[in-house]
């Protein structure tokens, strides 16, 4: 098998994979409700004007009031059902995620015996 196929073959297992599937119900479900798919979107906004007060010239006070409303913007986020398990499903994706690069970087890496890719706390790989 060369590396193409290898990673073709490994595509089609994160596709399978239930953290993926289940990430990819759960943001069908967000996307498809106009609430919290509006939540998203004004919170990003929020965080753009943020980020972009944060690195300009603004006062203390209109830095405190945007860090207000960004505040707001996340209670209302984390008050919504669909959103938290979008939330938690792209978190134990990202988990997964974290875990394939650190098992291709032990390999490209030489085998240095710190992947801490889990394998539920490995032993091996060498």
């Amino acid at each position: 098998m060369d590396y193409i196929e290898a990673a073709a073959a490994l595509g089609q297992a994160l596709v399978e994979s239930p953290q993926f599937k289940k990430l990819n119900a759960a943001e069908t479900e967000t996307f498809a409700d106009t609430e919290a798919t509006n939540a998203l979107v004004e919170y990003r906004k929020v965080q753009q004007e943020m980020a972009a007060a944060a690195g300009g010239n603004v006062s203390q006070e209109e830095l405190e009031s945007i860090r207000s409303k960004l505040l707001e913007k996340q209670r209302i986020l984390n008050e919504n059902a669909i959103i938290k398990n979008y939330l938690d499903s792209k978190k134990e994706f990202d988990q997964m995620m974290r875990e394939v690069n650190s098992v291709l970087q032990h390999y490209l890496g030489g085998g240095a015996s710190n992947c801490s890719g889990s394998c539920e706390t490995c032993g091996g790989c060498e």
